[in-house]
């Protein structure tokens, strides 16, 4: 399997998004007869993913618009995938790829995963209870030290800060996070509540 486990049936991995100009993550959940591939990106070499997976069906869940990256061609490469697009994000989406299933906020997803809203009305994170991960896109990020930072103000819509954003996230505190596998900077693998805490506590939550 691509990258590193850094759970029992859990991967990731950086690839170079060219758009972004920079390495960017992506995560994949092997459960039962599915792959689960969360904001998918592949450099050279890495699409062995899919060809070492041809017994399993594709599941491509999306964090947001921003991130489908290599979705549409996971589709091209393996067409019975299934690409899953936030209700509220599904038009950027389908701009960018095919969509076979739209969810809101409460919906069953593939694999036990269970979406988080963030204050981008846009952008969902994903809680895998299994694996105890908590799996961002830009809501989360790595801040070069080994935690967490919430994205910058920059990337808030309609005046809203990094400190609405953690207000947004404190509902996931409850939960019991080992992990925070996020798609910028390094990934947080133990401690996940702990790190989360002080990032909300630094910025203001």
């Amino acid at each position: 399997m691509l990258g590193t486990e850094v759970a029992p049936g859990v991967w990731r991995w950086t690839a170079y998004f060219e758009e972004w100009r920079d390495d960017v993550g992506a995560v994949a959940i092997r459960r039962d007869d599915r792959l689960i591939l969360v904001d998918p990106i592949f450099g050279p070499g890495q699409w062995d993913l899919l060809s070492d997976s041809t017994s399993l069906g594709i599941s491509v869940l999306l964090t947001i618009h921003w991130h489908a990256r290599d979705t549409s061609k996971v589709v091209e490469n393996r067409p019975s995938s299934e690409v899953w697009a936030y209700s509220r994000d599904l038009a950027p989406i389908r701009r960018r790829t095919p969509v076979t299933d739209i969810f809101k906020i409460g919906d069953p997803l593939p694999g036990g995963l269970v979406a988080i809203p963030t204050k981008r009305s846009t952008e969902v994170a994903f809680w895998d209870p299994e694996s105890r991960s908590l799996i961002t896109g830009d809501s989360l990020l790595g801040d070069g030290a080994g935690g967490l930072k919430p994205c910058p103000d920059s990337w808030m819509p309609d005046g809203a800060t990094a400190a609405d954003m953690a207000a947004s996230l404190e509902p996931v505190l409850d939960l019991p996070v080992d992990q925070v596998l996020v798609s910028h900077g390094d990934p947080v693998l133990g401690n996940g509540r702990g790190k989360l805490a002080e990032a909300l506590d630094r910025h203001g939550r």
